[in-house]
């Protein structure tokens, strides 16, 4: 088995690969007595663009019919928005936002995090108060410390980096490394715990992070 790394900030994303014979990794989707299977979200290994709209399309279906998981719909915005569909839109910015007031915390700190991602290039000074909405809703994250906190470094503003970036540290739960791999069980809500929330981090990104909160 092998960790595959895609995505467009460094060392964001790594999703469970199988083995060349296998090209398909599969999600399952529980309802909310975790008996009954929702869906599965397929997504071909070929290429990335592939994958995630794939992803994103089976996880907007599943919220339709079970709209009490506002989870799917903000992961499949997530995905929409970083990896398939990534340009700043006020369309979508304004149907996002109309789908907050419906949203559980987690859910919404998801979607404030998109927009902050898509507002990153073209709109920076968004991109600030975003993380900040993102911070207020779901506080438990790492990554949206650690994000402002490269924030404040990009524009200078080291000592401020330096205590965002220490704020995240504290919060990782566990640190990876190769031995760890073979333990780690991937799913739809580890994924979430990984990728966005930074809650589990490579050995080698958790030190980075360090040197920069000296």
């Amino acid at each position: 088995m092998k960790w595959r790394t895609a995505g467009k900030r460094p060392g964001m994303i790594r999703l469970w690969e199988p083995e060349l014979t296998d090209r398909r990794v599969f999600y399952g989707l529980f309802s909310v007595h975790c008996h009954c299977l929702i869906c599965e979200i397929s997504a071909e290994m070929d290429t990335s663009e592939e994958d995630y709209e794939s992803a994103s399309k089976h996880l907007f279906e599943a919220y339709e019919k079970y709209p009490e998981h506002s989870i799917f719909f903000a992961l499949g915005v997530y995905l929409d928005t970083t990896f398939v569909y990534p340009i700043l839109d006020e369309r979508k910015i304004e149907e996002i936002e109309s789908m907050l007031n419906i949203m559980d915390a987690k859910s919404k700190g998801i979607l404030y995090y998109s927009m902050a991602d898509l507002h990153s290039y073209e709109r920076p000074a968004q991109y600030e108060s975003y993380l900040f909405k993102v911070i207020a809703e779901y506080p438990e994250f790492p990554r949206y410390y650690l994000d402002l906190g490269r924030y404040y470094f990009s524009n200078e503003n080291i000592e401020k980096g330096k205590l965002y970036i220490k704020e995240g540290l504290l919060r990782v739960n566990e640190c990876l490394n190769d031995a760890s791999l073979q333990d780690f069980e991937i799913s739809l809500y580890t994924f979430i715990d990984e990728e966005i929330g930074g809650l589990y981090m490579f050995d080698e990104s958790y030190k980075e992070y360090e040197e920069m909160s000296l």
